[in-house]
């Protein structure tokens, strides 16, 4: 074999493993952020200057235009309370109370990072369409049958998928302490 040969596949090579190892590593998306609250995960980081090369990379490859913590802060849970993978096929109780932010929103993405294809034309909800009872409470639920009352988000059978929450600008509280802050519950009720 010819040296250029071997260059040419040691070149190949090289290139091929490298780029592999940086899609895996960049591949979690914002699930590995630094901050962990029951299932949902976030990094003070996003959107900063001081955020590392790695993180920079996963936020470009999630399609996040990331601003800063005081500005926004983006949570991602890609399980459920008891850390079940969220599947499309089954049927859960996203809840909570008022969050600490001066608006928020849950929005619904398959694997790839893209909203969930459903004939509703429904991907998220937020604070302001979300109706509270009487304790100050919201419910939505998230499955591929519409319930008969109450705010929903549609799953799609057969398809997992993950949740994202925003919020915008988010209350100095909550920012001291995101990890004990109150976040909506994830609980799932069936499949």
């Amino acid at each position: 074999m010819k040296s250029w040969h071997r260059y040419a596949i040691m070149l190949v090579g090289g290139l091929a493993v490298g780029l592999g190892a940086a899609w895996a590593l960049t591949g979690g998306g914002m699930r590995d952020g630094g901050v962990e609250n029951g299932p949902w995960s976030t990094s003070l980081g996003y959107g900063t200057k001081a955020t590392d090369a790695l993180t920079r990379a996963a936020v470009a490859r999630g399609g996040l235009l990331a601003l800063p913590a005081k500005e926004t802060i983006y949570w991602s849970a890609k399980t459920d309370a008891a850390g079940a993978k969220l599947d499309g096929d089954c049927r859960y109780s996203l809840s909570g109370t008022s969050l600490d932010a001066r608006w928020w929103s849950v929005t619904i993405y398959d694997e790839a990072g893209y909203l969930v294809a459903n004939p509703a034309n429904i991907w998220s909800v937020n604070g302001a369409n979300v109706a509270l009872d009487a304790k100050g409470a919201w419910r939505v639920t998230i499955s591929p049958e519409k319930p008969k009352q109450g705010a929903w988000l549609p799953g799609t059978k057969g398809q997992p998928f993950h949740l994202t929450l925003r919020m915008y600008n988010p209350g100095e509280a909550f920012r001291a302490d995101p990890a004990r802050a109150a976040l909506p519950h994830i609980v799932k009720e069936g499949c």
